[in-house]
């Protein structure tokens, strides 16, 4: 799977198109599907499918099990992204100058 950043534009209904290359790829059609995740800032879209529904639910079970809230969730996601991010580019990134 191949990393890709795409810049989707938003139509007058809040309308956005899904890159063809992604929608192949999946065997997204028209009048497909997305699930829409929120992660703090971001939103995630991926098709729908039972699997991913059924995924979803085991992970709610098992976050109801083990006493995990979403808020500790979300904490951990950004923390994760935070550091993904600096491993990744990080060495893009310029270093702060120090005050004189």
């Amino acid at each position: 799977m191949e990393t890709t950043i795409d810049v989707l534009n938003i139509g007058q209904n809040g309308q956005v198109t899904v890159p063809v290359e992604f929608r192949k790829e999946v065997s997204l059609g028209k009048g497909g599907k997305l699930v829409s995740v929120r992660m703090g800032d971001a939103l995630v879209l991926v098709p729908q499918d039972s699997l991913l529904e059924s995924i979803s639910l085991r992970l709610q079970e098992a976050m109801k099990a083990s006493g995990v809230t979403v808020e500790e969730l979300k904490s951990g996601v950004q923390e994760q992204r935070a550091q993904i991010v600096k491993e990744r580019y990080g060495h893009l990134l310029k270093p702060k100058r120090k005050a004189k």
